[in-house]
This record gives structure tokens, sequence and C-alpha cells, in this order.
């Protein structure tokens, strides 16, 4: 299963996904967005040709996609994945201050995640962390935005970050 993951995307309007993005998501599976997705002309922009998206809200989002959840555990083929925008600082993960179930209620297999707009791969105590980046720039100063691209069978095979 091919997954492409985006984050801190901060688009808006009918024709705000731009062609890039659209072309890496052609032969995915699913799209994951951890958050600050701001309409829902970009969610439905994402589910061309009727792909699964699951997206969970983040912090700077608009009322019309109020509906969608803070944190959300989906199943993908056997492979649990935990999405949340912010999990707060990585460096507790690793210190063991915290796991994953204090956020996700349960094992997930994979942690992904959003809210630093940078790119973030690391497997902790067993448990991949994945942030995408974001998708319109790293840092707010127009650097070229990141999307990543995860390939799973049970388990995660591989990931990649693929540059705007």
């Amino acid at each position: 299963m091919r997954i492409a993951v985006l984050a801190d995307t901060h688009w808006k309007g009918s024709d705000a996904v731009p062609d890039r993005v659209l072309e890496l998501l052609h032969d995915t599976d699913v799209v994951i967005h951890a958050g600050d997705l701001k309409c829902e002309h970009v969610l439905a922009t994402l589910a061309d040709n009727d792909r699964q998206v699951l997206a969970v809200r983040g912090n700077n989002f608009d009322l019309d996609l109020s509906s969608l959840p803070d944190v959300r555990v989906e199943d993908l083929s056997g492979y649990k994945v935990g999405i949340a925008h912010d999990i707060g600082a990585v460096n507790q993960y690793a210190a063991h201050a915290r796991k994953p179930e204090d956020i996700f209620g349960e094992h997930v297999d994979c942690v992904i995640f959003g809210q630093t707009h940078h790119p973030f791969f690391d497997v902790l105590h067993g448990v991949p962390f994945i942030n995408p980046g974001s998708a319109t720039d790293q840092d707010h100063s127009g650097a070229p935005g990141t999307v990543a691209v995860l390939d799973v069978n049970g388990h995660l095979q591989r990931v990649t970050f693929e540059q705007l």
C-alpha cells in the first residue's frame, strides 16, 4: 500500500492543491493529512478518484472542517497508524516520559504528526514517528515544501520525503 502524508498545508480554495502534489498522489492508495487542512475543497481534491483520505483537524482550520477529529487511529491492512497534529516535543517520547498510547489511547504501529513544518523520521522504541513537513513550505520562508510517501505491507517498508 502506498500512502501520501501531508500536513500544515494551509491551502484554501477549489484550485489550491499544486499540480506537483496531485502528481505525487496519482499512484497512492491513501492520503493522510496530519492537520491544518483549511477547507473542504482541498479535502475533496485530495480524495479525487475515490482515494481514501484520513485527516485530523489541527489548530488552523475553517469551520467547515470542525467535524474532523483531533486524533485518530486507523488500521491500514493490519498496520495501525496514529494520526495527530501536535504530539508535543518528540524528545519526551525518546526519553520515555511519554508514549504514543498517551495520545491515542491504544498501541499504534506508527505515529504521524504535523505542527512543526519540518520533515522528521525516527524510530523511537520500535515505533516510527513521521512528520511529513509542510507541503506549503518548511519554515514559512518560502523554502520548498515536502510530502512523505510511505510504502506499507503489514509493516513500514519505506519512507521517502518528496520535495515540492
